[in-house]
């Protein structure tokens, strides 16, 4: 996307309303007015956007621009950056883990006992999906677990950024789950462990964010990533090549 797509979002997210499924963007004039684009001009950005998927019209109300969502479609941006051959999985992979390790000190500053709880409780649902070996299961409550850290900052840009990195890495993420999860199970005698440790970690961030500390929760948001990866390289030699491309984030 050029400097003058990405502004033009920009402006759609500030001033758009949020909806069910996103956000409610203002009247063409209005977008003309906030963006110094002419009615002409907005009127091709907004049908870019829509060729892409990232915009449907909604009958008696409107254009909205659409939150990324998990289960498919090609209006994701980063899917699309994907299939273009612009970015590779490695690359967003390690952008979604340098996104939310530097998230950690706005966290601190904005979080909830309640929004704790509720992360809590997606932790569990994690456990229990492992436990069964429900490996879409574990992944959705791993997927809403991270956004949910997100929603923290009250911040649609960086939900949307998110949201959209977790479902261009779905498949890869399911796969390595299932891996890990296996490895797991392996090392401990071929028996479900009582918690697996990749589910575990993540009570390290809610116990950091529980402190307050900034410090505690940039470090558990590190070593949850640092321990898919030592579980991952692990590997079996059919599981190295993905390893070795870096693939391995979760």
């Amino acid at each position: 996307m050029d400097a003058e797509t990405l502004e033009f979002l920009d402006s759609l997210v500030r001033e758009g309303t949020p909806v069910e499924d996103g956000l409610l963007i203002p009247t063409e004039r209005r977008l003309a007015e906030v963006s110094g684009m002419s009615r002409a001009r907005v009127r091709e950005r907004l049908s870019g956007l829509q060729m892409l998927g990232m915009l449907k019209k909604v009958q008696g109300s409107g254009n909205v621009l659409v939150t990324p969502s998990f289960d498919g479609g090609s209006g994701n941006v980063f899917e699309l950056m994907l299939r273009a051959g612009m970015v590779s999985v490695a690359q967003i992979a390690e952008a979604r883990e340098m996104l939310e390790i530097a998230i950690a000190p706005r966290m601190v500053e904005r979080v909830t006992d309640q929004q704790i709880h509720e992360l809590e409780d997606l932790v569990y649902a994690m456990v229990d999906a492992s436990s069964n070996r429900d490996f879409v299961g574990g992944l959705t409550a791993d997927h809403a677990f991270h956004l949910a850290l997100f929603e923290i900052l009250d911040n649609p840009i960086m939900s949307f950024v998110a949201g959209g990195m977790n479902h261009a890495l779905h498949d890869l993420l399911l796969e390595r789950r299932r891996v890990v999860i296996s490895k797991e199970i392996a090392a401990n005698g071929g028996e479900v462990p009582e918690m697996f440790a990749s589910d575990s970690v993540h009570f390290e961030i809610t116990r950091a964010l529980r402190s307050r500390r900034r410090s505690a929760v940039a470090a558990a948001m590190t070593e949850h990533f640092d321990q898919w990866r030592r579980i991952s390289r692990a590997a079996s030699p059919q599981d190295e090549t993905t390893t070795e491309r870096g693939d391995d984030r979760p």
